[in-house]
C-alpha cells in the first residue's frame, strides 16, 4: 500500500523546482519518524504489533508452446509469485511506550532542524536567481 502511494510522489519529483525539492530533502528525516510514532502508537492502542511477512509460492499453470521447439502444445509451467500476510505478534508495551516518548523527543528536534534547513533552501535558491 506504501509503494503505491510513494510513485505518485516520486513523479512529482521529478516536476518539482530545485526549491521544492530541497524543501522536501529538509522534511524527509522528519515525515519518516512522524510515520513511526504513527505506527507506534497504533500497537501501543491495539496492544500487539503487526508483522508483515512475504514469502515466494511456486503456482502452477497451463502454458502453450512454452516446450522445447515451441511447438505449440500445452505444458505446464511453474511461476513464482510473492504473498504477504499478517499476522498479530505480542510485544512489551512499556517498551512500545518508550519508544514512543524517544520517537516524539526526536520530532521535536527534527522540526527545528527541518525549518531551519527549509528557511536555507529558500535563502540559497531565492539568492542564486
Amino acid at each position: 500500500m506504501k509503494k503505491v502511494l510513494i510513485l505518485p510522489l516520486l513523479l512529482l519529483t521529478g516536476c518539482a523546482s530545485p526549491l521544492e525539492t530541497c524543501k522536501q530533502d529538509a522534511v524527509k528525516d522528519l515525515r519518516i519518524v512522524q510515520a513511526l510514532i504513527a505506527d507506534t502508537q497504533a500497537t501501543i492502542d491495539r496492544g500487539y504489533a503487526i508483522q508483515t511477512e512475504t514469502r515466494t509460492v511456486i503456482y502452477t499453470n497451463f502454458c502453450v508452446g512454452s516446450g522445447v521447439g515451441n511447438d505449440g502444445r500445452f505444458s505446464f509451467c511453474n511461476y513464482p509469485q510473492p504473498v504477504t500476510t499478517k499476522k498479530p505478534v505480542a510485544v512489551d508495551l512499556e517498551v512500545e511506550k518508550r519508544k514512543l516518548r524517544s520517537l516524539k523527543a526526536k520530532e521535536t528536534e527534527l522540526k527545528r532542524e527541518s525549518l531551519l534547513k527549509q528557511q536555507r533552501c529558500e535563502l540559497e535558491l531565492t539568492a542564486s536567481t
